[in-house]
């Protein structure tokens, strides 16, 4: 196993570990869970049906903004789904709405002057038609009331706003967000971490499949294209229990785009092509999707291509071995009857191949053992979903059922320096197969969500003439999500979830354990203007599997623990005639985190916090909005402030972070300004590991122009004062002897869309 040392990196944990402890925690939840269900019935009063909140007033403060926003605000307040074509609305604008309506006295305010009227497709759904023309028929157009909406969301984007931001790695989706980070700069070494948690210490879903994210630790966790995302929701700390197992510091959920969200109600054929040009390494990004769909039948095919040169830092020098390689595609077909529900069939391929550094998140070291200066990074993510929905926001029976496999097989290709003619290929594989089998329940009380899951999950290593390595996690889950408003002003959301795990090592020992996982949310509008929200969760996470560029058939697995976390948060939102001011303080601790290394064994583990505050103000008006975003993170590894090294697969230091983003629209002239920056304030908490993390400024502008009615243009400047600067996400920046990843220097950017 000699040969196996050229994938370890700085591996020098020392073994960890703690007495078993009581969980009080768990049993206040549980009584709270018990106190919050008694009530919900306690609380039964007939407004609280879906039926008839209709005809009940209730207070709404939705701010102003596009119309087709605020009536997906709106709608999504009044919990009615509500589906319309967008383009009847295209270029109107509304004041937002405050005060107390009925549900069709709301619309009829948001819609006056629009043009459009509302109508009931039954079953307590609503559509749009224009008042000079008839009533058109949609397939579900998710506009609003989207299965990814929550009281727990902490970010989320639907399609229009992932649209707008036209990202190009995951740093662009999240970079209005102070409080979600992304280290590294290229896809194939990005790391996102919601609230200063790891996106491996989260559960993430794509298309309701689950990711199984424990890769080399040099490389992105899941290497996602947002090009072909409809819709992301990341629910920081607090996850509903419904949303799957293993939420430690929340989740993530993503969503692709379906055909109803890109092809009008009225045809039955559509497409676009998609070029950009970035100056910065003359990158070229070529993309074209095509479309349809017949008698409840649909298909959806999207490929998207990168090519070009290796960047530039602020200083001008080139930044070796960072030239994109990202190859992204999405294949669909479904079918969709408004009896029978919906069935769809997906599957996503996303591949990034191309010369990389050694370590692909950083250059190289200064000290230690001599390594070549590159090497192939190949990774492809294969993520293939079945699913079966039929919701119609209503009634006892509306079920989803979801089959997947996900994988991500990484090779890694190098020529030793002692034999260059040699080349050693080092393959791991993660691999998760899940299914997950609930229904809600739309009571007169609550929205009740229950059901079972399972999920087994595997990490394999693989070298030519050594036998492969694996460990393997099985799992089987029932949960229960209750989702309850109490009167006009609170709503609850709570639950509670059983997990049973088998989990074998490489030593082929099993080990089998169980656990229970609780959380309880709840908002309360105090007024019309200011809502409070608190959160608090017990998270079980079994054994987690170890990333397998650094298993070891030499392991011992006999003192394996269970990972637990405990969660949270407490807010407070303001909103008046489009302004809107929110502050948040939250707080994670895991317990026995696992931190296992090649040579230091199996059974490493470490207890991690992370605790923060989160500040905004914003407006929005009828022009565009502009907000400003300021997060202050701390992270700490068994009481000591953690490095981007000790909180590998959990945190990073992040300090003071400070966002600011706006959009002016000119709709007579079918332009839109835009800005987004960034700001990160020096941090020396880590002064200790050699250097602080030093500050930067980076600030991006674009302009959005439709030049015809199916093509539209965007110029932008990324990075207008071609800073040179680490992303504070990004790795070792904090050590002398690291040298870290510079980001790309500024680019002009000119991109063009042409949809048919």
């Amino acid at each position: 196993m000699k040969t196996k040392q050229h994938q370890q990196s700085n591996d020098n944990s020392t073994p960890y570990a703690r007495a078993a402890t009581p969980r009080p925690r768990l049993i206040v939840l549980a009584l709270a869970f018990a106190l919050a269900g008694a009530t919900s019935f306690i609380a039964f009063v007939p407004h609280a049906a879906h039926a008839q909140e209709t005809v009940a007033e209730r207070s709404y403060s939705i701010s102003a903004g596009k119309l087709s926003d605020v009536l997906a605000r709106f709608a999504a307040a009044a919990g009615v789904p509500l589906s319309f074509d967008p383009k009847l609305l295209e270029g109107m604008q509304s004041d937002g709405l405050e005060g107390l309506y009925t549900v069709q006295e709301g619309f009829s305010v948001l819609l006056a002057n629009s043009g459009c009227q509302l109508v009931s497709t039954g079953a307590g759904g609503y559509s749009l038609r224009s008042i000079s023309g008839d009533i058109t028929s949609l397939p579900a157009v998710k506009i609003s009331a989207s299965s990814i909406a929550s009281v727990q969301t902490t970010v989320g984007y639907g399609r229009d706003e992932i649209g707008a931001l036209q990202p190009q790695d995951m740093k662009d989706l999240f970079r209005r967000e102070s409080a979600v980070s992304v280290g590294g700069s290229i896809p194939v070494n990005q790391k996102v971490y919601v609230r200063g948690v790891e996106e491996t210490a989260m559960l993430v879903t794509v298309d309701g499949a689950r990711q199984n994210n424990k890769v080399f630790h040099h490389n992105a966790t899941n290497l996602i294209d947002p090009a072909l995302l409809k819709a992301v929701r990341a629910s920081a700390g607090v996850a509903a229990a419904d949303d799957g197992p293993g939420a430690l510091g929340g989740s993530l959920v993503y969503e692709t785009v379906d055909v109803a969200d890109v092809l009008d109600p009225d045809r039955s054929l559509g497409g676009f092509v998609n070029s950009r040009y970035a100056s910065n390494g003359d990158q070229v990004t070529t993309a074209g999707s095509l479309y349809g769909r017949s008698g409840g039948f649909e298909f959806l095919g999207y490929l998207n291509h990168t090519d070009g040169n290796d960047y530039e830092n602020g200083d001008g020098d080139t930044v070796r071995h960072t030239a994109p390689g990202l190859l992204s595609g999405l294949g669909k077909i479904a079918y969709e009857n408004g009896q029978v529900g919906r069935f769809e069939l997906s599957h996503e391929y996303v591949n990034d191949e191309a010369d990389r550094p050694y370590r692909a998140n950083f250059v190289g070291l200064t000290a230690g053992r001599p390594v070549p200066e590159s090497r192939v990074y190949d990774l492809t993510r294969r993520n293939t979903s079945f699913n079966y929905s039929r919701e119609t926001g209503s009634g006892y029976w509306n079920p989803i059922v979801t089959i997947a496999k996900s994988e991500t097989e990484l090779d890694t290709r190098e020529k030793p320096l002692s034999d260059p003619a040699r080349t050693i290929v080092y393959t791991g594989i993660t691999e998760s197969v899940s299914a997950t089998a609930k229904n809600t329940l739309y009571a007169s009380f609550a929205d009740i969500t229950a059901g079972f899951d399972y999920y087994d999950d595997s990490a394999v290593f693989q070298f030519s003439g050594d036998p492969d390595l694996e460990e393997e996690a099985e799992n089987m889950g029932a949960f229960i999500q209750f989702r309850q408003p109490l009167g006009d002003r609170v709503n609850l959301s709570y639950g509670l979830r059983y997990h049973r795990q088998d989990f074998t090592g490489t030593d082929d020992s099993r080990h089998d354990d169980s656990g229970v996982s609780g959380n309880l949310f709840g908002e309360v509008r105090l007024n019309d203007y200011i809502t409070l929200n608190a959160g608090y969760a017990e998270v079980w996470g079994g054994a987690a599997l170890a990333e397998n560029f650094i298993l070891n058939g030499d392991w011992s697995y006999t003192g394996l623990k269970a990972v637990e976390a405990s969660n949270h948060t407490l807010g407070i939102r303001g909103q008046f005639n489009g302004f809107v001011a929110e502050a948040n303080t939250y707080r994670t601790r895991i317990e026995n985190g696992r931190t296992p290394s090649w040579g230091g064994g199996a059974e490493l583990v470490a207890d991690f916090d992370i605790d923060g505050y989160d500040l905004s103000f914003g407006y929005i008006g009828s022009r565009g909005e502009i907000n400003l975003k300021y997060a202050n993170i701390e992270s700490e590894k068994d009481g000591e402030p953690a490095t981007s090294y000790d909180g590998n697969y959990f945190t990073v230091p992040l300090g003071e972070l400070i966002t600011v983003s706006g959009v002016l629209d000119f709709p007579a002239l079918r332009l839109s300004l835009g800005l987004n920056a960034e700001v990160a304030l020096d941090n020396d908490d880590i002064e200790s590991s050699g250097a602080k993390q030093e500050g930067y400024t980076v600030v991006n502008l674009y302009a959005d122009y439709a030049l015809l009615e199916h093509l539209s243009l965007r110029f932008a400047v990324d990075n207008l004062t071609d800073d040179d600067y680490t992303d504070r996400a990004s790795y070792g920046q904090e050590f002398t002897t690291v040298k870290p990843l510079l980001e790309p220097g500024r680019s002009f950017v000119v991109s063009a869309r042409y949809s048919f």
